[in-house]
This record gives structure tokens, sequence and C-alpha cells, in this order.
């Protein structure tokens, strides 16, 4: 290539990448105005009650690191959740972008930024709710940018991109525990890179000791930080080690048909949005010819894949986490595939994509609308002093009803694998700080649930049933003496 046809195919890449960004922003801003999901309203009120209260993180608790909890502190409301999450995505499509130029060059560059800006519009990812691996997607994609500019470009400070790289990945972990996909794909690319080119083990050994160092280093600051605040490293290793291996049992033991359906939608997800054919496509490439970057790559969607599998919870949100490897992967790949077949699978991608964002729009989803009617009457009911628990979890009642909960755990696994007898719950409900308002969502006697009946004892001996909303039963403290507000149309 001359020098002028590089610069023209970088300006082509200049101009591309921002119409790209700019497309996917504006599909996702139509996003905006839906319902508030679990995990954003969640950890939304995880965030606001940090400051006070002796649980995990103040008043409340939840098997995630302190990172996405002072990101959720700063966002504050819903809104900006969101638009926080929008910006994710742009800074994770350019890192991609930046990683597959660095290993393939411009066309790999807008073949990476192109499929991870798809697949931030994709609706069956749950992209309208922002949750830990949007939010740890930046991190992702601009630590295989570092890792790539650490072992694939000549320079004697290989140091100084593997320092940055390793403590992306750091953030990334601290998002949320299972995410150490930057350090997956260096620690590949380093010692592949190492292993075929023996000139090269010295700059191998230097990338690892100093991505590994920055590593520790960044997790030491997030953990010292969050001890500052009353959330010990203790703490934290119990909820993001202990609990998850503890959950697993209880789900593995416990949990109803509900979750064997999730495991089955998640499957057909992931084979109907191009992502399996990405991953069956980058593997035999891999091992076919044993590109170091190619094998970092594919490695990345090996570990994210049994992850998700492995957390037994199978939430279709999960399927974000592959997508900065898996647009990476179309950027390394895409010119080395038969022209036929790349035209076929990026027409498929595409259609199917705005196919299920036309379907979005014309039926808009159900998830979250009961949620939102449930809470919207709480908050006619009730008054800025009131506090609700919802049997169990629905934290996104919670705050539609814009109210907090004396009870910990927000979340259904935490109470099953934690609380199971119900014994927290039962000394709040009988306490004198004991909420206003009970919301019985589908039942007290639940899977992973020991003793419903110490519940039921409290519940009639404080509480009084008011209303029946969208086929929710609600409770209000029997000490209150109000008339609740009237129907409201549910979904």
């Amino acid at each position: 290539m001359t020098i002028m046809q590089g610069a023209r195919s970088m300006m082509r890449l200049r101009v591309f990448l921002p119409l790209v960004v700019l497309a996917m922003v504006g599909v996702r801003l139509l996003y905006l105005g839906e319902p508030a999901g679990r995990d954003e309203a969640g950890f939304l009120i995880v965030g606001q009650g940090w400051s006070h209260g002796d649980s995990l993180y103040g008043a409340y608790w939840v098997d995630r690191p302190p990172l996405l909890i002072w990101i959720m502190e700063l966002a504050g409301s819903l809104t900006t959740l969101r638009l926080l999450g929008l910006l994710a995505c742009v800074v994770m499509v350019l890192g991609v972008a930046r990683a597959a130029h660095l290993a393939g060059g411009d066309s790999a560059a807008r073949w990476a930024g192109a499929a991870a800006a798809l697949f931030s519009t994709a609706h069956w990812f749950g992209v309208p709710r922002t949750n830990g691996e949007m939010l740890a997607a930046p991190f992702v994609a601009w630590g295989f940018a570092l890792a790539a500019q650490a072992m694939l470009r000549p320079g004697r400070r290989a140091w100084v991109p593997a320092l940055g790289a390793g403590v992306l990945a750091g953030c990334a972990g601290l998002i949320k525990q299972t995410i150490v996909d930057g350090l997956v794909f260096a620690v590949v690319l380093a010692v592949a890179v190492g292993w075929q080119e023996p000139r090269l083990r010295r700059r191998a050994a230097t990338v690892l000791a100093a991505g590994s160092s920055a590593v520790v280093v960044t997790l030491g600051i997030g953990l010292a930080a969050a001890a500052s605040r009353g959330t010990g490293a203790g703490e934290l290793f119990d909820a993001l080690v202990t609990f998850r291996a503890d959950a697993g049992e209880v789900i593995r033991t416990s949990a109803s048909s509900a979750t064997t359906d999730r495991l089955v939608v998640l499957l057909a997800t992931w084979a109907a949005s191009g992502l399996a054919f990405i991953a069956a496509l980058t593997a035999w490439h891999a091992l076919r010819r044993r590109e170091p970057v190619v094998l970092a790559t594919v490695a990345v969607i090996a570990f994210v894949s049994a992850a998700a599998i492995l957390g037994g919870s199978y939430w279709a949100h999960y399927l974000f986490q592959l997508v900065p490897a898996s647009a990476l992967a179309v950027g390394l790949l895409a010119d080395r595939v038969r022209p036929r077949l790349r035209t076929a699978v990026a027409t498929f991608t595409i259609v199917a994509a705005v196919g299920n964002l036309v379907y979005t729009l014309v039926v808009p989803p159900r998830d979250g609308t009961t949620a939102e009617a449930v809470g919207g009457w709480l908050r006619q009911s009730g008054q800025p002093s009131d506090t609700a628990v919802v049997a169990y979890g629905q934290p996104n009642v919670l705050s539609n009803a814009e109210m907090s909960s004396p009870y910990p755990y927000l979340w259904s696994l935490p109470v099953r694998t934690l609380d199971p007898e119900l014994s927290v719950l039962s000394d709040v409900l009988a306490g004198a700080d004991r909420p206003t308002w009970f919301v019985d969502w589908s039942g007290i006697d639940s899977w992973g649930i020991a003793d419903p009946a110490r519940l039921q004892v409290q519940l009639r001996q404080h509480y009084r049933e008011v209303a029946t909303v969208c086929g929710r039963t609600i409770w209000l403290d029997r000490d209150e003496r109000r008339a609740p507000a009237g129907p409201v149309d549910c979904p």
C-alpha cells in the first residue's frame, strides 16, 4: 500500500467510525424511556445507601465489587445511568476498533467497530438496561488495545501500555468479579507471541510482569478505598467468592423450571444473534493458523461463555460480555473468509438486529412494566417517609415507589442463599423500624425458602392486606390508618 492509499484508508476509517457511533447512539436513545430493570434499580438503591447502615454496602448487601457501586452512586438516577451506559458503549466501540487496527489494519478496524456498534444496539442482549457487563466493556476493549500495542508494535517501552492494560483489567474486575477478559487476553497474547517468537520472549515477560503488577495495585487501591467506607476485604471475599459458590448450590438443588427456561432462551439468543457462529469461526481459525491475537481472542470468548454457563442464572445481559471479544474477532477474520460467506453472515446479522429493533419498537417489551405499575401505586398511596419490602427481590418496585427498604437483601438469590429460614426478614417485620409496606410478589412459599410459615406469622401479626395490584398482594402496617390509592392500569 502506498502512502497515498494509506492516507485515504485512514481518512475513510476516521469518517466511518463516527458515522457508526452516531447510528448506534441514535438507536440507543430510543430505549431511554424503558422501565427500570431489576439490576439497574437495585444497584442505584445500593449506591444511594452506602453512606449508612451495617451491611456490606451500608444499608444493603450485593455480590458485586465496589467500583460498580461507586458508579451507581455517581449516576444517582436511571436516566443518568443509562447515558453512562451509552457512553461506555461508545468508548468500547472505539477501543475494539483500535485493537483491531493494531492487529489487522484499517479494514479490520472498520469491521470490528461496525460489529461492536451493531451488537450494542441489539435489544436481545439487554442493552436498554445498563448492567455491569456494559459498564466494564470499555475497560475490556481498551485493555485489548493496550495489550496489542505492547506485544504487536515495536518499541522499547512495552511496559507502558502493559501497565495501562493491567490497570484497565483491574478496573473491569472491580465492576464485576468474573470480568477478567482483559487479563485473559493479555496473558494468552504474551505467552503465544513469546512461544512463537523466541526473540520476543523478553518483551512478553516484561509485559506480563508490568501488567500483573498493575492489576494487583489497582485491585489493592480499590479494596482499600472500599474499606475506608466500611466495606472490608474479608466481607467482599465472602460476597464475591464464597456466596457465588453457595448460591450455585442453591440453584442446582432448588431452582424452579424458570432457570432452565432462561438457559434455553440464552442459548437460542447466542445462536440467533450470530455470536455462536463468530465463536465457531474464531476457534476454527485459531486451531488452523494459531495466530497469537486470534488465540487470545478465542480464549476470551471461551472463558466468558464458560462463566455465563457456570454462573447458573442465565440472564440475557450476560451475553453482552461477549461483545468486545466477538467484535474484535469479526475485525480479525472478516478479510480471511470467502466474500460470499462474509456477505451472508453480515447480512444475516444486520437483518436479525434490525428485525429485533423493529419488533421491539412495534411491540414494546413487557419486562419491568408490572414493577412500574406496582411501584407507581405504592408511590401514590405512600408518604415520603414510607419504606417497603418486596418478597423476594424486584428492587425496581422500590425504585418506582421512591422508597427505601430496611431489609438488606434486594435480590432473590441472596434471600434464598443467605436468609432461607427468613429469620432476618421476620425480625425486620417485627422490629420497631419495620417497613410500612410489604409486597407479596409471587408467593411467600417459593423455591429455596425453608420456613415460609415464620414470615406468615409476622405478616398476620403486624400487617393487614389492603390491595391486590396487578396480581401482587399489598400489605400495610397495622399501625397505619390511611386510605390506599385506587386501582391502576396493569400491563
